[in-house]
């Protein structure tokens, strides 16, 4: 998803940032920013969530941009709250959202005493569909479940954005990341 992010995007004219965790783990050594402020990173120290305070953030500053945010399963939950105002007040940002189901660096024990549920029980897709939650605030949402199917539903959430609206892709996919070699850009 991130390779095919780089050759959607803009690089002169896009900002990409990351929730803290798995997402930012995995974006940070993959992104590869072409302009001064295109890519916001963190360390260790951001709470989940915040990537979506950055991209408006970012949308604000830079109105001409695509901005764009990679968050997980935790950090969607995080956010819930604020997307209605992104909605509202028509700030075209997108919110790509990792799903693989499981709060990917949670396991037994995170829900408290006698390890049980694991967090896969509670978040999969079939529980919550995080896009729904999107739609019904007013994003251009979808989910995206084959790789053939992710430029053009980022295509689709850029021009979305074009429009001041803005958009939740949600790629369903594997519980476990897998690790590739180094993506670069077309």
């Amino acid at each position: 998803m991130l390779g095919d992010l780089m050759k959607v995007l803009d690089p002169k004219n896009s900002f990409v940032t990351a929730d803290s965790g798995n997402t930012r783990d995995q974006t940070s050594t993959v992104y590869e920013a072409q302009i001064p402020r295109g890519f916001l990173g963190w360390g260790n120290v951001s709470t989940l969530g915040f990537s979506l305070a950055g991209a408006v953030a970012a949308k604000l500053a830079y109105p001409n941009r695509q901005c764009v945010h990679v968050t997980g399963d935790a950090g969607v939950c995080y956010m819930m709250g604020n997307f209605e105002a992104v909605a509202r007040y028509g700030i075209g940002i997108t919110t790509l959202h990792i799903n693989n189901g499981g709060y990917s660096g949670y396991g037994p024990g995170f829900w408290g005493a006698g390890h049980d549920p694991y967090t896969w029980k509670v978040s999969d897709h079939g529980n919550a569909c995080m896009a729904n939650m999107a739609k019904a605030v007013g994003f251009h949402s979808e989910d995206v479940d084959k790789p053939s199917e992710i430029v053009p539903a980022l295509k689709r959430a850029l021009d979305e954005n074009a429009r001041g609206r803005p958009a939740f892709v949600e790629f369903l996919c594997s519980h476990h990341p897998v690790h590739g070699g180094w993506v670069r850009s077309a």
